[in-house]
């Protein structure tokens, strides 16, 4: 199980399905699941849709996350600001995401342990350098809580 982490997740196609309105398989259960000892974020952008802030009101996501980010752009810095701002470094930071070339990637850049989520649109875009390799791979949700970081 994880414990005493700082948990990044990303939103679309993560954490919720834009193409059917609904939440990813297993999302709830397993964000109930990982609130017990950890720290969850909620990161996404609001690049090519100002609506994302009433997306997220409206599905009512804010219990299940102690913040939610909703960034301009996704990058490094941004994601290196919500580390710093809770005290953990480095390994103690989890990214999950869908997009190798995104959250993966600015993990990496980060030296944060990194799970590919290869789930919807983005799932056969594998990482085409080394600093794409997440740390692990996941199909589905649940399989973050078979997980020992």
């Amino acid at each position: 199980m994880i414990k005493d982490k700082l948990i990044i997740f990303d939103f679309l196609r993560t954490i919720y399905n834009p193409d059917k309105d609904i939440f990813v398989k297993d999302a709830m259960v397993v964000l109930d699941r990982l609130r017990i000892g950890n720290t969850l974020i909620l990161y996404t952008s609001r690049e090519g849709d100002k609506n994302r802030k009433s997306l997220l009101e409206r599905i009512g996501l804010n219990e299940a996350f102690d913040e939610i980010c909703l960034v301009e752009k996704k990058d490094r810095k941004t994601m290196k600001l919500i580390a710093d701002k809770y005290g953990k470094k480095n390994r103690e930071v989890i990214v999950i995401g869908d997009r190798i070339k995104s959250e993966i990637l600015i993990g990496n850049k980060n030296n944060f342990q990194t799970i590919w989520f290869k789930n919807g649109k983005y799932s056969k875009k594998g990482a085409e350098s080394s600093i794409e390799e997440p740390d692990f791979l996941i199909d589905n949700l649940e399989e973050l809580l078979k997980l020992s970081l």
